[in-house]
């Protein structure tokens, strides 16, 4: 681990949060500018969220193509990461299925995204009723779907991982970042930015950047700014297959939504193979929340576990903990100057965040030196569209 730099007393620019997408927006904004730039985590790179992340890689979303686009730009950068930043990060291909019947909203979801994909030339196949058994053998029932339209190019990485590598290049790129300290409050004069106050001191800066992920609303109302996001709890199993289920099923599971869409799994690294919830509406405090599985949770999912997958019925558990969600109403980001002049937030990642990090990074950059950013409409990302609507964005679609 780099060594831990000194508290700075000025900074051009300071980032708050050391997760993926602080330590990308450092990384980007030390390769492209020549500001002063200090990141500051109040525990350690890669922790918080972004540890417990899936880091799942995958490019489907339905019909929202923006996304599409920056998922298969943020993942060629992963793909890259050794030649983009000088540092080696864990990496696995796994194509993600999405399995419907006609005439169904998700069938109607997975095919857009079909479309989609189609048009961007990101690689992605569709496979019909019969085909289905063929292709994942080891689900049970799958041939009763009408068909599976499968994310070709998708993996997953890890996503402590990514963030210290994006940290240590950042460092390499002359940022300061300091660890083990918490940033209490935004300071402002005249209507901008003028510092931060730390646990340590304050550090004066003209321009922040807050990336804090459930801790976002807290700073936010430092500065009389409403950050829209509900921080719920989502539960993580590692499951260990039977060595003849491994045996006969290299490859483990696809990446794909059990039934009803509550939970997800893909395989793990080491043979393991990943069940976690997701959007359970779960509310709880970030710095108070319980980080064991539920023991009501574990017994529902080796059911549905086992009706869809039965020779998973006998897999033993290796490891099993808690995250939390920082979502917003429409599950839509918020990457946006805000508030003050000089101070932006990347926030509001809904669970899906780690898979555009890269991008995000991108664009704050592009934000805080120019204005805008020509990777994609920026605009949908604003914090306005809740003035205008409460619901943001509206309709939300709770897929993986």
């Amino acid at each position: 681990m780099p060594g831990q730099d000194t508290l700075p007393s000025e900074s051009d620019i300071v980032i708050i949060g050391g997760g993926i997408m602080g330590t990308s927006t450092a990384f980007f904004l030390s390769k492209e500018t020549d500001l002063d730039i200090t990141l500051v985590e109040k525990n350690q790179i890669g922790t918080g969220s972004t540890g417990d992340s899936s880091a799942i890689l995958r490019h489907h979303y339905g019909d929202q193509e923006i996304y599409s686009k920056m998922a298969w730009w943020s993942h060629q950068f992963y793909r890259n990461f050794d030649e983009e930043t000088g540092e080696v990060i864990a990496h696995e291909d796994n194509p993600m299925v999405r399995f419907a019947n006609g005439d169904t909203q998700g069938g109607a979801y997975a095919e857009a995204g079909y479309d989609v994909l189609s048009e961007l030339d990101i690689p992605v196949s569709r496979h019909e009723g019969d085909e289905l058994l063929e292709e994942y053998p080891m689900i049970s029932g799958v041939e009763d779907f009408d068909f599976g339209i499968s994310d070709d190019e998708a993996a997953y990485s890890d996503g402590a991982d990514a963030a210290n590598g994006f940290d240590r290049a950042a460092r390499r790129n002359g940022v300061t970042v300091i660890t083990g300290t918490g940033v209490e409050s935004i300071n402002t004069d005249d209507g901008a930015v003028v510092g931060v106050e730390t646990e340590d001191g304050e550090i004066a800066c003209e321009e922040v950047v807050v990336a804090a992920g459930p801790w976002t609303p807290r700073l936010g109302e430092t500065v009389d700014v409403d950050i829209p996001i509900t921080v719920t709890r989502e539960q993580v199993l590692i499951l260990d297959p039977p060595k003849d289920y491994k045996r006969e099923y290299p490859s483990l599971v696809p990446t794909t939504a059990l039934p009803g869409g509550e939970w997800y799994i893909r395989p793990d690294f080491g043979d393991g193979i990943l069940v976690a919830t997701h959007h359970t509406g779960e509310e709880v405090d970030p710095d108070r929340y319980d980080n064991t599985p539920d023991e009501e949770i574990l017994l529902e999912l080796t059911e549905e576990l086992g009706e869809m997958i039965p020779d998973l019925r006998e897999a033993g558990i290796q490891g099993q903990y808690c995250g939390v969600y920082s979502t917003t109403p429409d599950h839509d980001f918020i990457l946006d100057e805000v508030g003050p002049d000089g101070c932006y937030f990347a926030c509001g990642f809904s669970g899906h965040g780690f898979k555009q990090a890269p991008a995000v990074g991108k664009i704050m950059s592009d934000l805080i030196t120019t204005g805008s950013t020509s990777l994609v409409d920026g605009s949908f990302f604003s914090y306005d569209r809740f003035a205008e609507s409460a619901a943001g964005h509206g309709d939300v679609a709770d897929n993986i």
